[in-house]
């Protein structure tokens, strides 16, 4: 009895050193890359499932039961495809979205029937996880991501960018607010220095002249953050230079 303790003293250690070296290689290698983190979770089951018979293996009343187990894989395929299918298919679906890639861990991405918009966090056999903007976490299976229309800001590693609009009075100097509004994306630390961006004029509206300019920067994260900025910076200089945002006013006469 003594012995079998042992040995499985040593299994369940083994299992858990194992399990840790992988976790060790995988945040060394890279942590973020959506099909490495997706395999090691397969890898991680698998041995979970093996360490388990290995484990059962050890006592007489369940040595029989394990090897049958262990010697009937395609049996036990079949039965557990037919009770489980709602889990196979969350499988099924995590490996072809590991072997498509349409985002990576760390990804800000927008389900669009489901109107889900967050950040990647994780990755399991079943589900990911999604970080949301109001700090919570969605957790939604494999097989719903797998059957959506999925938006990636991050998909092809460029430079973000978020269109800008400010309305101004048509009494107001267009050039003069033009160079203000240039001026203030370019100087801004966190945007792309691009000599072509310009300032164009969108719309004459009923209210006043839109004008529009492209904030570049190269996360998404930094483009909410400049976005954030620029429009005060603008609001400044706008105040300072006599230039008029126009805004809704109501006139009420009371009669007597």
């Amino acid at each position: 009895m003594t012995g079998t303790v042992i040995r499985i003293c040593i299994l369940v250690i083994g299992y858990v050193a194992i399990v840790k070296l992988i976790d060790y290689i995988i945040n060394r290698i890279n942590k973020k890359e959506l099909h490495i983190k997706f395999s090691s979770s397969i890898i991680k089951a698998l041995l979970g499932i093996i360490a388990l018979s290995a484990i059962g293996m050890q006592f007489s009343t369940t040595a029989e039961i394990s090897k049958i187990i262990m010697q009937s894989s395609g049996l036990l395929v079949a039965v557990a495809g037919f009770a489980a299918q709602e889990v196979l298919a969350d499988v099924i679906s995590g490996v072809m979205l590991s072997w498509s890639k349409p985002f990576n861990i760390g990804d800000r991405i927008v389900l669009k029937s489901s109107n889900i918009t967050g950040v990647v966090e994780d990755i399991t056999l079943r589900h990911i996880v999604v970080k949301t903007f109001y700090n919570s976490r969605l957790v939604i299976p494999n097989s719903i991501v797998n059957k959506e229309i999925l938006e990636n800001s991050d998909y092809s590693g460029d430079y973000i960018g978020n269109l800008l609009e400010i309305t101004i009075a048509y009494q107001s100097d267009i050039d003069k607010a033009s160079e203000i509004i240039k001026n203030t994306v370019l100087n801004h630390e966190l945007t792309i220095k691009d000599e072509d961006t310009e300032v164009q004029v969108k719309e004459l509206a009923a209210n006043g002249v839109i004008l529009k300019v492209t904030v570049w920067t190269k996360t998404t994260d930094d483009n909410f953050k400049a976005c954030s900025d620029i429009r005060k910076t603008i609001k400044e200089n706008f105040d300072a230079n006599g230039i008029e945002i126009p805004y809704t006013t109501f006139d009420i006469n009371i009669k007597e």
